[in-house]
């Protein structure tokens, strides 16, 4: 009901102006890493299925003459998942989540159709990493065992990732097409890695790729 009653006064709200427009948003995305050795193992390891987010975006007109925009903005990202493995009696369950800063600058281009848009957009995606950690819960009976590790942890203190750290900041590239009716913005796009999450040179890497959808809304 609240969604079909701001589809009834978004027209009345939001006009976009020559000069741009903000909006905040929330988004869902399907997280898949590509590992390029060992894949079972480590997508066993390190399970990250899944990402919610939540942020704004800005948008300013580059060339009057020409609906092309320059958006920028940020948002708050939390990744997450886990999986279980049962051997002789053992019930192990890896969980995995990571918590990044996101920022989009994009290029896009508005086709109005009335009272609707369609918006393609192109760009790149800057990540700063701030929280990742894995849980390994072993279960043996009654008896239960939890080791933590802090994926960013460079040192060689007890649940710390050490060598084996993944990267603190990264770059991606991010694409998708939004379909804007008055106030509302519904969008789906991909974001991928250009630099990895985890680089141990010719040994491992590992890189992420975002399929998202997103809801926003203008202010």
């Amino acid at each position: 009901m609240m969604f079909l009653a701001l589809v009834a006064v978004a027209p009345k709200l939001y006009a976009q102006s020559g000069e741009g427009y903000s909006r905040g948003y929330v988004s869902y995305s399907t997280v898949a890493i590509d590992w390029s050795e060992l894949k079972d193992l480590n997508d066993g390891l390190y399970p990250i299925k899944d990402a919610v987010s939540l942020g704004f975006l800005k948008s300013a007109q580059v060339v009057n003459t020409l609906p092309l925009h320059l958006e920028y903005g940020a948002n708050l990202q939390y990744m997450f998942g886990n999986d279980e493995s049962s051997l002789l009696g053992v019930k192990t369950t890896y969980s995995a989540s990571n918590v990044a800063l996101n920022v989009p600058l994009h290029a896009s281009f508005d086709i109005a159709l009335g009272q609707i848009a369609i918006i393609p957009y192109a760009g790149i995606n800057l990540r700063l990493n701030l929280l990742g950690q894995q849980v390994v819960e072993t279960k043996i009976g009654n008896t239960v065992t939890t080791s933590e590790v802090d994926l960013y942890d460079t040192s060689d203190k007890d649940g710390a990732a050490g060598e084996a750290a993944w990267k603190r900041f990264q770059t991606g590239l991010s694409y998708g097409v939004a379909l804007r009716f008055g106030a509302i913005t519904l969008s789906a796009g991909i974001t991928s890695d250009l630099m990895p999450l985890v680089d141990r040179g010719e040994n491992l890497t590992a890189t992420t790729e975002l399929k998202t959808l997103s809801l926003g809304f203008a202010f």
